[in-house]
C-alpha cells in the first residue's frame, strides 16, 4: 500500500486535469455556438485565468484612480 504523501499529488493533478478538461468543454460548447472574433475569445480566456487566480482584484487596485498629493 502506498503512503499518502505519494497519493496526494496524484489527486490533486488529476484534479486540475478534470478542472482543465471541464472549461475545455464548456468553452468548447460555448463558443460553437457563438460567432465570436479571435480577439474576444482571447480576452475573455485571459480574463478567466486572471478571475481564477485570484488576480482580478490586485490588478484593478494597480489601475484605479488615487487621489494626487495636491488634493487635500
Amino acid at each position: 500500500m502506498e503512503k499518502p504523501r505519494r497519493l496526494r499529488p496524484l489527486i490533486l493533478s488529476a484534479g486540475a486535469i478534470a478542472l482543465i478538461a471541464g472549461h475545455g468543454i464548456i468553452l468548447y460548447f460555448a463558443w460553437s455556438h457563438l460567432a465570436l472574433s479571435a480577439a474576444a475569445v482571447a480576452g475573455l480566456v485571459i480574463l478567466v485565468v486572471l478571475r481564477h487566480l485570484g488576480l482580478l482584484g490586485p490588478l484593478y487596485a494597480l489601475f484605479r484612480r488615487r487621489p494626487g498629493p495636491c488634493a487635500r
